[in-house]
C-alpha cells in the first residue's frame, strides 16, 4: 500500500511539473513581450539566482581559505626568523664572553663549532667543523672559555674528532693550583671525574682548582680542569680519593678553540 501511494505521489508530482512547463510555454508563445520578460525574470529568480548566490558564496569561502593559508605561511616564516634571531642573540652573548680570552704562551686560538657529539650519559667525543685544511693535527689541545675540553683524536680534511676529558681512556697530568702537588685527572663512569695518584698526605681541600701540569707533552700547563668537590683520605692507603667537578659543562659544549702552536 505504501509503495503504491509513493508511486502515485511521484506520478502526480511529475504531472504537475509537466503541466507547469506546458503552462509557461503557452504563456511565452501567446503572451506579450512585457509579460514574457516578467515571466523569464520570475523563472530566473526562482531557479538560477539561488545557484548563483551559492556559487558566489563558494568563491568567497575559497578566497578566505587561500588568505588563511597565506597568513599561516607568513606566520610560520616569521616564527622561523624570530627563532634564528634569538639563537643569534644567544650565540652573540656566548662569543662576547670569550672576548679578551688569551691563549697560553706559544699558541694561537682556532675557533671551531661542535657539529655532533657521541656518548650516552655524557659526550665522550665531539665532531668539529675544522680539519687538516685549517692546520688541525692529532693531539692538539681543545678548550673553551672556561677550561680544558680534551684533545684532537682524529682529523680529516674539513672535520676533526675531539676526545673529551669525559672519555675514560683520556688522562691529564694535573696539579693543585695552590699547593702545586700533582696527580692524574681521569673520568670513571661510576664516580665521575677524579684526581688519581694524589698522595694521601698531600695538601688539598674542597674548592681547590685543578690545573693541567704540562707534563706528557700534549696539554700546556695552567689550563683549568676541575674543582675539588670531595676529599677522602683512607687510612693505611698511599693515595687519597678525590672527586672533581669539571669546569667545562660537557652537555652544552658548542663553540670550542683548538690550540695551534705558533712558529715553525
Amino acid at each position: 500500500m505504501l509503495n503504491r501511494k509513493s508511486g502515485l505521489s511521484y506520478k502526480s508530482w511529475r504531472a504537475v511539473n509537466l503541466g507547469l512547463i506546458l503552462f509557461f510555454v503557452i504563456i511565452l508563445i501567446v503572451g506579450s513581450w512585457e509579460v514574457n520578460i516578467k515571466i523569464c525574470g520570475a523563472i530566473l529568480a526562482t531557479t538560477h539566482y539561488p545557484f548563483e548566490e551559492v556559487e558566489s558564496a563558494v568563491e568567497i569561502l575559497s578566497d578566505v581559505n587561500d588568505r588563511n593559508q597565506s597568513l599561516m605561511k607568513s606566520l610560520a616564516e616569521a616564527q622561523f626568523q624570530i627563532g634564528r634571531l634569538e639563537e643569534a642573540k644567544r650565540e652573540n652573548v656566548r662569543l662576547r664572553s670569550v672576548l679578551g680570552f688569551e691563549p697560553p704562551p706559544g699558541y694561537r686560538l682556532l675557533p671551531a663549532r661542535v657539529v655532533s657529539v657521541t656518548g650516552e650519559q655524557l659526550p665522550i667525543s665531539a665532531a668539529i667543523n675544522k680539519g687538516l685544511v685549517d692546520s688541525v693535527l692529532i693531539n692538539q689541545p681543545v678548550i673553551n672559555q672556561v677550561g680544558l675540553v680534551g684533545r684532537v683524536q682524529e682529523v680529516m680534511s674539513g672535520y676533526a674528532k675531539v676526545q673529551c676529558l669525559t672519555d675514560p681512556l683520556n688522562r691529564v697530568a694535573s696539579r693543585v693550583a695552590t699547593s702545586r702537588e700533582m696527580g692524574i685527572v681521569r673520568y670513571l663512569p661510576s664516580e665521575g671525574m677524579i684526581l688519581d695518584n694524589f698522595p694521601n698526605q698531600g695538601a688539598i681541600q674542597i674548592g681547590d682548582t685543578i690545573l693541567s701540569s704540562g707534563l706528557g707533552g700534549i696539554y700546556p700547563p695552567g689550563l683549568r680542569v676541575g674543582i675539588v668537590s670531595d676529599v677522602r683520605r683512607p687510612e693505611n692507603k698511599p693515595y687519597s680519593l678525590i672527586n672533581l667537578e669539571p669546569v667545562v659543562s660537557f652537555r652544552t659544549i658548542e663553540e670550542l678553540f683548538i690550540l695551534i702552536p705558533e712558529g715553525p
